[in-house]
């Protein structure tokens, strides 16, 4: 069984806010795409309402680093919108306006291949190389896998506009 570390979650949350939904979900794939990640859809849904629609999906997104480590960022957004007309570069849009969140969960996974789960003794040595050989590799992977999640959390704040709070 691999061994997964937790590295850490954050929320991008937006109240009354207009934008494209489209544009986001094609931003957002191509921001995360573009460091290497693919993504996996696990799931989708957009349900139409009278007044709002709900929509939400959530992608398990994976990079391999080596032989061993896998980083993994989990995205899981939720959107409550309704349709609205608006003048977009002097030209009339259909955009959506609501409220929505974004999370973001990163974690770093070693023996992703269940490799050295095989016997006893391989379990014993994997545990044995993770707690002496690789805790340095394992500290900067998951301080690697930390910032990208951020970053990503960067971009999609760029994205509605929302400022960074320390």
């Amino acid at each position: 069984m691999p061994s997964v570390f937790i590295v850490g979650k954050t929320v991008v949350t937006v109240k009354n806010v207009m934008f494209d939904y489209k544009s986001f979900y094609r931003i957002l794939h191509k921001t995360i795409s573009d460091k290497g990640y693919w993504i996996e859809e696990k799931s989708y849904t957009n349900v139409p309402g009278e007044n709002k629609n709900s929509m939400d999906f959530y992608w398990l997104c994976q990079k391999d680093v080596d032989d061993y480590s896998r980083y993994r960022i989990e995205v899981q957004a939720k959107f409550e919108v309704e349709n609205v007309t608006a003048l977009k570069n002097n030209q009339k849009a259909e955009m959506e306006k609501g409220d929505g969140s974004i999370l973001l969960r990163a974690s770093l996974v070693t023996d992703y291949d269940s490799k050295w789960e095989e016997n006893p003794i391989l379990n014993f040595f994997k545990v044995l190389f993770e707690n002496i050989f690789e805790r340095s590799s394992i500290s900067k992977y998951l301080n690697d896998v930390k910032t990208e999640m951020f970053e990503v959390e960067n971009e999609m704040k760029s994205f509605f506009n929302i400022q960074r709070m320390m």
